[in-house]
Formats: C-alpha cells, sequence, structure tokens
C-alpha cells in the first residue's frame, strides 16, 4: 500500500541502520534490503512528527551538496534527485515526504554520505590541471586507474602522464577483437574533453570525455609479461620444429 514518510525521519533510520548493518541493496537483498526494512520500521512506529536533530540535519546538507554539484547524466542518480528533492531558485532541495516506494533512492544517497565520511583524508591534488582542450578532440596516451560499476552504467576513471584526472562512461574499441579494458591499463584514446571542473570528491580538477574510442591497449605488466611468455613459447615451438624437418 502506498504511503509517504517524512524524509529526515527516513534519513534517521537509513543512517542508523547502514552504520550499524551495513548498506544492503535490493538487486543482492531482496525483500531484506535496506530500505525494505526501513520502510517496514517506519510503518510500525511512524512519528507524529519529522524527526530532526543535527545529525540528520548534516547528512540532509551533506545530500543536498551532492544533488547540486553532481553532474552525472547516469539515470539512476536522476532518479534519486528527482524522487527526493524539488528544484528552487537556490537549487535542489530535498523535499518534506517520501514515498514508501521511493525509499531506494534515499538509501543509495544515504550510504554514499556515510561512506565519504568513513575515507580516508583526501591527498592534497590542487597541483593537478586539466586534460585536454574543452571542445577539442585529440590523441590522449592514459592510464585506467579505476573502473566503478553501477546498476546502470561504468564509470572509468583515467590519468595522464601527468597524474591529471579524467572520466568517461563508455568507449568503443578500434580493434573489435582488443580487450576489455582493465584497472592499470595504459591505453591510446581519441577523445573529446566535454567538461572541465573541480571535483568536491577529490579536491582537484578534473576532466569529463566523451565520444571515446580506443585506439591501441597497450595493457599492463601483467599482460604485458603474458604476452612476452606466449611470444617466446610460441618462437622456442617454432625453432623446435624447424630443427625437426631439419
Amino acid at each position: 500500500m502506498k504511503k509517504e514518510f517524512y524524509l529526515s525521519t527516513a534519513v534517521y533510520k537509513l543512517d542508523e541502520l547502514i552504520k550499524t548493518g551495513g548498506y544492503k541493496p535490493k538487486s543482492k537483498f531482496g525483500g531484506e534490503c535496506t530500505s525494505l526494512v526501513v520502510e517496514q520500521e517506519l510503518r510500525e512506529c511512524e512519528a507524529p512528527g519529522a524527526i530532526r536533530n543535527d545529525r540528520i540535519n548534516g547528512v540532509m546538507k551533506k545530500i543536498e551538496k551532492e544533488l547540486n554539484s553532481n553532474n552525472s547524466d547516469s539515470e539512476f542518480f536522476i532518479n534519486c534527485r528527482d524522487v527526493t528533492s524539488k528544484k528552487t531558485f537556490l537549487g535542489w532541495k530535498l523535499k518534506e515526504k517520501i514515498w514508501n516506494y521511493q525509499l531506494g533512492f534515499l538509501a543509495s544517497l544515504v550510504n554514499n554520505v556515510i561512506k565519504e565520511e568513513k575515507a580516508p583524508p583526501k591527498k592534497e591534488l590542487g597541483h593537478l590541471g586539466y586534460i585536454g582542450t574543452q571542445g577539442k578532440r585529440g590523441k590522449l596516451f592514459v592510464k585506467l586507474a579505476d573502473k566503478i560499476q553501477k546498476p546502470d552504467y561504468t564509470l572509468y576513471k583515467i590519468v595522464d602522464p601527468k597524474g591529471n584526472r579524467g572520466y568517461f562512461y563508455n568507449y568503443k574499441t578500434k580493434n573489435i577483437e582488443e580487450d576489455p579494458l582493465e584497472v592499470n591499463d595504459c591505453f591510446l584514446m581519441d577523445a573529446t574533453p566535454s567538461r572541465h571542473e573541480m571535483s568536491r570528491y577529490e579536491n582537484c580538477k578534473v576532466t569529463y570525455f566523451n565520444r571515446i574510442v580506443v585506439l591501441e591497449n597497450k595493457g599492463n605488466k601483467i599482460k604485458q609479461r603474458i604476452r612476452e611468455n606466449v611470444a617466446r613459447d610460441r618462437e622456442t615451438n617454432y625453432i623446435d620444429e624447424s630443427s625437426k624437418i631439419g
């Protein structure tokens, strides 16, 4: 049955549950997921008014900051923003209430706040710059630093030889037989720097790319050793076969 709950009270319940039992997405935990457990708790003991305290206010402030600073065009993030907040002349502001079937999106946002709070102190990265010229397509040699997989998208984090950081969401390969990109792979890409901005997560300048085409994947040290071993084995086998023929 559809039911609305005070959003701040839902944040209170989600914050307590995630801090004690961890975040459990519905895709993996089904009926035992975080959002459904909290929904049941809210139905059983609904507060007569919105619960607010310093902790809840702090979490909600961080969520609003995320909603206003994140420029991701992923469908999941857009849904998180749209169901939990409303657009005002001051930016996105959290709603007073939220429907039960929307708690999953709010749970993800609360979990992001808790993860950021637990993360180690960020390094000083103010010396880093942007990669390439915004809007100007070109070839760049970079390394895949991380690959973050979400339910509806994958975020690829790259660094150039100077350590400058960039992101993209998908790519194509010039060679259809090319191995998929793996973390620590070094590769040459043809791409367009679509956006330069300051990242509040990494406290440095970052570049977003689109229309990525991987021209050549040099791989990583492990891959290179495997390729060298395969090439050496082939050469040895060729010499052995040649000696037999001779």
